[in-house]
Order: C-alpha cells, then sequence, then structure tokens
C-alpha cells in the first residue's frame, strides 16, 4: 500500500510529462510555416516533422511491455524523460530539416514510451477502486494538450520564434525528471521473467504499424490510388502476416495473445479503438474548419477550443470517481451517446453560425469525453492480472494510435469524397435554364458591378466575372456541407460505439 501523498505526487509527475508529450502532437503543426521559410524546404519535406514523430511514439509503445517486466519502471521513466529533453533542446538548435527530423525521431521514441509506463504505474501504485479517478485526472494530458497545442504554438511563433515550440519542453521536463528520480521508488522487473526480446516480432510488428501510419498520414497528400501508397499498404499488410505467422514459434512474443481471452479487456479494446476513429478525426477537422471556413488564425482557434479542453480537465476526474463507486459500464455508454450528440449539433454549421454555436457542442463534447476516457482505461486495467497489466498498458495507447490515425485519414477522404458530390449535385442545379443563375449572372456582368467586385474576384474569373463569382458561392456550399456531413458521420461511429459498450461486463471494484 502507498501513502495517499506518494500516490498524489506520482500522478502530478506523470500527468506533467504526458501532457508535453501530446502536447509536441498539435503545437508543432502551428509552427510548420515558419520552419518552411527558416530551413529553405517544401511542404512534402516538412511534414516528415510531423509523421516521423507519429510514427515514433507508435512503434516504441509495445518494446516497453518488455522493458518494464525486465528492469522495472523507474529506469525506463527516467530515461524517456532524460532522451525526451535532450532531443526536444536538439530540435530547437536544428540546423537543416534532416537534422531536425532525426530529432524528432528521437524526441517520438522517448515520449512515446511514456503513455505505457505512466499506464503501468498507476497499474501498480493505485489500487483498482482507486483507478478511475486517477485515470481521470491522467486523461487530461491526453485529452487537453491538443485542444491548447495551437493557441500555445500560435502564441510562440507570433511573439519568438519557432525554435521555442520545441525549448517549451525543456523545463517541464526537467522538473519531471528531478522529481521522478526523487519521488519514484526503486523497483525492479518480475523476478521469474527470464524471456529474452522477441526482436523477430518486433521487426515486423514495426514494419506493420509504421507504413500503415505513413499511409494514413500521406494518403491524402499522395492521393489514395497513388503507387505510393499502395506500396505502403501492402508492406504494412506484408508486416501483418509475417508477424502473425513468425510469432506462432516464438515461447514469448511480444504480444501475449491471451489477454484477449479476457472477455472485458477485448470489448474495452474495441470501444476504445471506436473513440479514438470517431472523436480523434473529428477534432482534427474541427480546427480546419475554424481555420478554412470561418478564417480563424490558428490562435483564435485554439482560444475557441479551450473551453472543450476545461470541460475534459473538469470532468474526467468527477467521472473517473463516479466510476470506481458505480463501475464503467453506464458512464462509457452514456459519454459515447452524449459525445455523439455533440457532433450531431455541427449538421447545420456555416458561414453564418456564431461563435456559440462553435463553443457550446464543443463544451458538451468535453463532458462526454470526460466520461469516456477514465473508465475506458481504468476498466482496461483492473480487467487483466497484475502480471498482465504492462501488456495491457502497451495495447491500449498502441490500438488508440493506429485507431486515431485511420480516423483522420478515413474522415480527411470522406471530407474530399463530400465535397465532390455536392459540387457535382449544385452544378447539375445551376445552369443556363436556372432564373436565379441567370439574375445573379446578369448582375455580377454589368459593368458597375465589374468595377466594384473585380478585386475580389480570381484573375481567370475575370472574363466572365458573374461565373467566377457563382462558382466561388458553389464551392462555399459544397465544402460547408461535405464538413456538416463529417460531423454527421463521426456521431454516428460514436453511436454504434455504444453497441460493445453495452456489451460490458459492469464490475465494481470494493476497497478491500
Amino acid at each position: 500500500m502507498y501513502s495517499k501523498e506518494y500516490k498524489n505526487l506520482v500522478l502530478i509527475l506523470l500527468v506533467a510529462f504526458f501532457f508535453i508529450v501530446m502536447l509536441d502532437m498539435s503545437i508543432v503543426t502551428i509552427a510548420i510555416p515558419k520552419i518552411m521559410s527558416s530551413l529553405g524546404v517544401n511542404l512534402e519535406d516538412v511534414d516528415w516533422i510531423m509523421i516521423a514523430y507519429n510514427v515514433a511514439t507508435a512503434v516504441i509503445i509495445m518494446p516497453i511491455t518488455f522493458i518494464i517486466k525486465k528492469i522495472g519502471l523507474k529506469i525506463p521513466i527516467a530515461l524517456s524523460i532524460t532522451f525526451f529533453t535532450i532531443s526536444s533542446i536538439a530540435c530547437g538548435f536544428a540546423t537543416s530539416i534532416n537534422m531536425l527530423i532525426f530529432f524528432r525521431i528521437v524526441q517520438g521514441l522517448s515520449g512515446g514510451g511514456i503513455a505505457p509506463l505512466g499506464l503501468s504505474l498507476l497499474g501498480k501504485v493505485f489500487e483498482p477502486h482507486e483507478r478511475g479517478r486517477a485515470m481521470g485526472i491522467w486523461g487530461i494530458g491526453a485529452m487537453a494538450a491538443p485542444a491548447i497545442g495551437p493557441t500555445l504554438g500560435g502564441w510562440i511563433t507570433d511573439h519568438l520564434t519557432w525554435r521555442w515550440v520545441f525549448f517549451v519542453n525543456a523545463p517541464i521536463a526537467a522538473i519531471t525528471l528531478i522529481g521522478i528520480l526523487i519521488i519514484l521508488e526503486n523497483d525492479k522487473g518480475m523476478p521469474n521473467f527470464k524471456a529474452n526480446f522477441d526482436f523477430i516480432g518486433f521487426s515486423f510488428f514495426s514494419m506493420a504499424v509504421a507504413f500503415i501510419l505513413v499511409a494514413f498520414n500521406e494518403g491524402q497528400n499522395k492521393g489514395w490510388s497513388s503507387s505510393y501508397i499502395h506500396i505502403c499498404e501492402m508492406l504494412a499488410a506484408l508486416g501483418f502476416i509475417l508477424y502473425l505467422l513468425f510469432e506462432q514459434f516464438i515461447k514469448q512474443p511480444l504480444i501475449d495473445a491471451k489477454i484477449f481471452k479476457n472477455y472485458n479487456f477485448t470489448i474495452i479494446t474495441l470501444i476504445n479503438a471506436v473513440r479514438a476513429i470517431a472523436l480523434f478525426g473529428s477534432l482534427f477537422i474541427m480546427p480546419v474548419y475554424l481555420e478554412n471556413i470561418m478564417n480563424y488564425t490558428p490562435y483564435t482557434t485554439g482560444l475557441i477550443m479551450m473551453p472543450s479542453a476545461f470541460a475534459i480537465a473538469m470532468s474526467a476526474p468527477l467521472f473517473g470517481k463516479w466510476a470506481d463507486k458505480f463501475g464503467p459500464k453506464y458512464f462509457i455508454v452514456f459519454g459515447m451517446l452524449l459525445t455523439g450528440i455533440s457532433l450531431f449539433m455541427y449538421w447545420n454549421l456555416s458561414t453564418q453560425s456564431s461563435l456559440w454555436d462553435i463553443i457550446y457542442p464543443s463544451i458538451i463534447r468535453g463532458i462526454g469525453l470526460g466520461m469516456l476516457y477514465s473508465p475506458i482505461m481504468s476498466t482496461g486495467l483492473n480487467s487483466v492480472s497484475t502480471e498482465q497489466i504492462p501488456e495491457a498498458s502497451g495495447l491500449l495507447p498502441v490500438t488508440m494510435r493506429l485507431a486515431s490515425g485511420f480516423g483522420i485519414a478515413f474522415f480527411t477522404d470522406y471530407l474530399t469524397t463530400r465535397k465532390v458530390y455536392y459540387l457535382t449535385r449544385y452544378g447539375d442545379t445551376i445552369n443556363d435554364k436556372n432564373f436565379s443563375f441567370l439574375k445573379i449572372q446578369s448582375h455580377f456582368n454589368s459593368p458597375g458591378a465589374f468595377q466594384t467586385y473585380t478585386g475580389i474576384i480570381a484573375n481567370s474569373a475575370r472574363i466572365n466575372p458573374g461565373l467566377g463569382i457563382i462558382d466561388g458561392i458553389v464551392k462555399m456550399f459544397a465544402t460547408v456541407q461535405s464538413y456538416d456531413d463529417v460531423f454527421i458521420m463521426a456521431g454516428i461511429i460514436c453511436l454504434i460505439g455504444i453497441i460493445p459498450a453495452i456489451m460490458l461486463k459492469n464490475k465494481i471494484h470494493k476497497k478491500i
């Protein structure tokens, strides 16, 4: 048994470090234009700053399970923070794109380990009946950081330089490292764990994860039907197939498949994946909508998304505590329902929507997220034995990472598909037999209107400004309608997530 003070100090330190790791996934995006200008590179090259980090954080997760069993928790956590701090500073001093990408990989490998390490430590320090509240506080780092990132990144790039996007990590990481070294107890691995590391399984699993994430990240840029993406998909499939084939002959495989014999853990893994697809996909789309359609700056966009982050921070610990008391099942069901409803509230967004129309559904979504995160994570840990906690701590975040990558890719492609659909639909309606079309065209083609509107239409449309204006209006309506459809689809996926949530066994862990 650990003291209450020890538990709270450990939790604070873990949340602080996890927050900056998650922050790095969104804060750097804002600095990309400044990085391009400073290092003299194009967008295709600079995209790898994000891709390299995302792939590295996913690849490192499962090997951490072996490390925890072999040498314990304190040393890996301390090394993770140390290398993350050094690589963050190195990123800030980078003088070339290759140097920056290399240190981003190191940063991802060191920072990505905190998810399984942190979950394992919380599973060790907190009793089953306390884990809901602990996971609620831990979840603040995971869910609030993406909302805060654009605001902080925008302020830093406006008032300092892009290099401070990386330097800002160092003070928090250094303080966290000192606290971990002083406070965290010395520990060792499992005494009876004698297995060797599964290099074959790790190689094939990493191959599958890396190439599928590259495909998810590059699909929209390269084109989903391009040979580049098809090669990535084939290599990912090959890696996964080889992993399954060779793992049959490994005595201690990278992932112990026996964990999926646990009913609740299997169901919660499925729920976790559905939640990640819907939420991370829609959370990615919202900033794009605010910046591209509503013409807000990244900094203002971050401020608009702040209330959602505060709603998560306020609600997650509370619902986590209640989940400990009443069981997680009904909170997950209602969390999925509430989140789905909040996404449906965006069904009629337009360029005329007020800030309130955008913010209040995001607050409801934040409450729904707070209702989901801690019960899902605590159930994942509580459903397995103590010896299987390291595996559960690895599988939950890697599932979320892969599912969120798929969600972002799916919704980005869905957005493009719906935009083409509405352009075709509106194009069939607007023609030279349509009275409104003829009236607008006639008005804008008059000499006076030409002089008035020349400044706001493209050069290519100046020959026929009426058509140029109509074309712009049609594209705007098609784009807005396609965003609305994306939010509706995300809401539907959340409602689908209710089905496995209902199947979950509601187990209440009482204080012994």
